[in-house]
């Protein structure tokens, strides 16, 4: 297990300096890459009958749509903000992360089980949306100074240099994407994100435990579309999943 999330605690009365400032060095950080879509707002989840993370403060929309000379434009690229924030999540103290673009229904990463799951239902609203959503803990939501430190610390002043990440676009007729094959068989005891986004292609529970019913369910698939239906997921029923 991993860190508390803390989700909506309380309305705070404005904007919260640590937040923004967290905010403000992401963007600076990844040369405008991603920009500011709204932190502090006190409104309810959309679709839901309970508050939202963003009436805290603590909770920040960041989007990399290419607008006015800013945002990378590109899923690809803008998947580089998210590996920065998780592989800083402990210092950083990041506690959830909403992906809104991966098809269908999303993906989501916290804190208390430091690992992504995705959805297999609408769950995260916004589906297809061209912005990470970001909460950061309490702890030093309202000190500018701290953020300040760690991002000096891990970046060393320098911009982020931009890599390829295992994702690319799919054309955009269709919308989907498509998913670097993980170099190595996914069969009955697997663990992890590649066996989540296998379950959620097959239309199984996404909780990233290859378990008999995946099993099944993945032998099931293969006879489905013309496979071998031995239950394992090696290059072949990976690029017939994925594309």
């Amino acid at each position: 297990m991993g860190r508390k999330y803390t989700g909506w605690d309380k309305n705070a009365p404005g904007k919260r300096a640590g937040m923004e400032t967290f905010v403000k060095l992401t963007c600076q950080h990844f040369n405008n890459g991603v920009w500011n879509n709204g932190t502090w707002n006190i409104r309810q989840i959309r679709g839901a009958s309970k508050p939202s993370v963003h009436g805290t403060g603590r909770a920040a929309d960041l989007s990399w749509r290419a607008v006015n000379g800013k945002g990378f434009g590109d899923y690809n690229k803008a998947l580089a903000v998210v590996d920065f924030w998780i592989a800083n999540a402990e210092t950083l103290l990041i506690e959830e992360i909403h992906d809104y673009y991966l098809k269908p229904h999303g993906r989501g990463w916290r804190c208390d089980r430091a690992a992504w799951k995705v959805y297999d239902k609408r769950t995260i609203g916004s589906p297809g949306g061209d912005w990470w959503h970001v909460e950061i803990a309490p702890d030093h939501a309202d000190d500018p100074a701290y953020y300040e430190q760690v991002f000096a610390k891990i970046t060393g002043g320098k911009p982020a240099p931009v890599q390829p990440a295992a994702y690319k676009t799919a054309p955009a007729a269709t919308g989907t994407l498509l998913f670097a094959y993980p170099g190595k068989e996914q069969k009955k005891g697997s663990k992890g994100d590649a066996v989540s986004l296998i379950q959620a292609a097959i239309g199984a529970k996404p909780d990233g435990d290859f378990g008999p019913k995946t099993e099944a369910a993945v032998k099931a698939w293969q006879s489905k579309n013309g496979l071998k239906a031995d239950g394992i997921v090696g290059p072949t029923t990976w690029k017939k999943m994925f594309g």
